[in-house]
């Protein structure tokens, strides 16, 4: 937020200016005075709104609400171990896969598929859709250290990784806190391989590759990608023996600041406990619970948002600091018009490729172009049935990228909640 727009530059605009006069006395006199009063007459009016502003924000605090999750994905040789911001989801991820050539002889005896690896189609939604094809069977071929050997494939959604996130919506709900939307477009693109059928197989040949013909799909697929979160387990000891609680049930574990990341996000993840209350005050952490002894508990660590190293854009869930989505949080202010779904969607941090141009009421919507996001959500009070639907229309700033419907998918998701009455959908205009 800035009193002039925010693309505007002020020594670029005085330099521009300085140039227009032809006149090299005055050019000199325009440089020495009037530039030097109007660049520090700016810089001081910024300070001032700037401090303006904060004291402003400062005066309604921010709502509760649990971490920010950012997502991506990346090759694996191009994956940074020391990177302390991104982790890949599942660690094993990092390792190269291992073919065991008895148990492919096993699952072809007992005709069952056998698993070989996941592949990341770098497409459309759309396109993603149709490539979901449970009926359609690819051809490939099993090279070994002495020959080669015909075989037949086919892919499912992989929801291995989904998994992780249906588990980080128990762990929210652990930790009292209202579910956040997860933006993960990349896992929504992931697809399992499986072996169905081998040309005389034997188990006495060592794996070296396994490649499949993707046919029209070839060029799109991507192997060896590893997807990442700011998300890694750690595990922590109660800092002081617990104090009983007034009640005589249940009993104060502490966790000192001193223990914490400053700038970082944290949420118990422990499910063999029965967890009362969970409160953060002055930094530390104070569980309630029936366990008398100390323990050691289990937690996530989400790191604050970071430059990315990586090719693909990071993926966040979190909100831009505006001071309208502070109070819509603070109050829950009911969002009625078209004008308010437009700003809580202008307040996301990830939706800066897309805006919303239109929506409307319709009876039958069209076509679908998204997917719900928070599909495993299974205790919210609707009927499934809906009579109407809230159509919008989103204007993408690149039409090229494949992410555009994923993207949509997340900020649909979002006004979804908010309108429960309605199913809603989008597309691209």
């Amino acid at each position: 937020m800035s009193v002039f727009d925010e693309t505007f530059n002020m020594q670029e605009y005085l330099q521009k200016r300085l140039l227009e006069i032809e006149d090299l006395d005055s050019r000199r006199i325009y440089k020495e005075l009037v530039a030097k009063i109007f660049f520090d007459l700016h810089s001081e009016i910024e300070k001032e709104y700037k401090g303006l502003e904060e004291r402003v924000f400062g005066e309604v605090s921010m709502p509760v609400e649990g971490p920010e999750v950012i997502t991506n994905i990346v090759d694996r040789n191009l994956y940074d171990v020391t990177d302390q911001f991104l982790m890949p989801m599942r660690p094993e991820d990092l390792k190269r896969l291992h073919v065991d050539s008895e148990a492919l002889l096993e699952s072809m005896r007992q005709n069952t598929p056998f698993f070989l690896y996941t592949v990341f189609l770098q497409a459309d939604y759309l396109e993603t859709r149709k490539f979901d094809n449970a009926a359609r069977i690819f051809r490939g071929c099993i090279r070994t250290e002495h020959s080669e050997f015909t075989a037949q494939f086919f892919v499912r959604p992989n929801t291995e990784y989904r998994k992780k996130i249906e588990e980080l919506y128990e762990i929210f709900q652990i930790n009292y806190l209202p579910w956040r939307s997860v933006c993960a477009p990349y896992l929504f693109k992931l697809f399992d391989v499986f072996i169905v059928g081998i040309e005389n197989w034997d188990a006495k040949e060592t794996i070296i590759e396994a490649r499949i013909d993707f046919e029209e799909y070839e060029s799109l697929i991507r192997y060896d990608q590893v997807p990442l979160w700011n998300v890694s387990a750690i595990t922590m000891k109660a800092s002081t023996y617990p104090e009983p609680c007034i009640d005589k049930t249940n009993y104060e574990h502490c966790l000192f600041r001193k223990n914490f990341r400053q700038d970082t996000g944290y949420l118990v993840t422990n499910r063999n406990v029965k967890i009362i209350n969970i409160r953060w005050i002055n930094g530390d952490l104070l569980i309630t619970c029936p366990v008398e002894n100390p323990m050691t508990w289990d937690l996530y660590q989400f790191r604050p948002a970071a430059m990315c190293p990586y090719p693909n854009p990071q993926m966040r869930n979190g909100l831009k600091p505006t001071f309208a989505a502070k109070l819509r949080g603070r109050f829950e202010v009911r969002i009625k018009t078209k004008q308010e779904i437009a700003r809580l969607l202008a307040s996301l941090a990830c939706t800066d490729e897309l805006e919303l141009v239109d929506l409307r009421l319709v009876a039958n919507p069209i076509e679908k172009e998204t997917y719900c996001v928070d599909y495993f959500i299974a205790d919210e009070l609707r009927t499934g049935k809906w009579e109407t639907a809230l159509e919008l229309d989103f204007k993408p700033k690149n039409r090229d990228s494949y992410l555009n419907r994923d993207i949509m998918s997340f900020m649909v998701g979002i006004v979804q909640r908010y309108f429960p009455e309605y199913e809603c959908c989008g597309r691209l205009v």
